[in-house]
């Protein structure tokens, strides 16, 4: 696992750079800042998704990204698929986005020991490298975001 903040030309509204992947796990640790409330009306995000099936650093684009679009749609579509089996709240973060509320609050967040959990990821998410950048906009200028890289592998039946 490979995590990444992104640079920034304006000023930095959601900063990711005090996370770190650690450990023999490969876990994320560390906080994020979310420097103003971020709403519908002003912030936008988007996820693009890459695959590298042979780990050569070849990588192509995936189907299955999510456009630019208001930050609490992209966040419930993105939280809601992906991300609710990773964030539990209390337990490896205190961020308490539920997928439901919106805006995402001004605050500094922990992640602590979080591994992937791909349980409900489809069957038919290739094997291989897999990256995924998350931007955050404001007035879609960039003002934050994160690749995360990964070895997606089968585990044996």
């Amino acid at each position: 696992m490979r995590f990444e903040p992104l640079d920034t030309v304006e000023k930095l509204y959601i900063d990711f750079r005090d996370i770190h992947v650690v450990g023999k796990e490969r876990s994320l640790n560390g906080t994020a800042q979310i420097l103003e409330d971020m709403d519908a009306k002003n912030f936008q995000m988007s996820v693009h998704f890459q695959h590298d099936s042979k780990r050569n650093n070849q990588w192509r684009n995936m189907l299955n990204s999510i456009p630019m679009m208001d930050v609490c749609t992209a966040m419930r579509m993105f939280v809601r698929t992906y991300g609710n089996p990773t964030l539990r709240n209390g337990e490896n973060t205190n961020l308490p986005f539920t997928a439901q509320q919106c805006p995402l609050e001004q605050g500094t967040y922990y992640v602590k020991n979080m591994l992937m959990n791909t349980d409900n990821w489809p069957d038919i998410m290739p094997i291989g490298g897999l990256r995924g950048t998350m931007r955050f906009y404001r007035h879609h200028k960039l003002v934050g975001g994160f690749r995360l890289s990964i070895n997606a592998e089968r585990q044996p039946l």
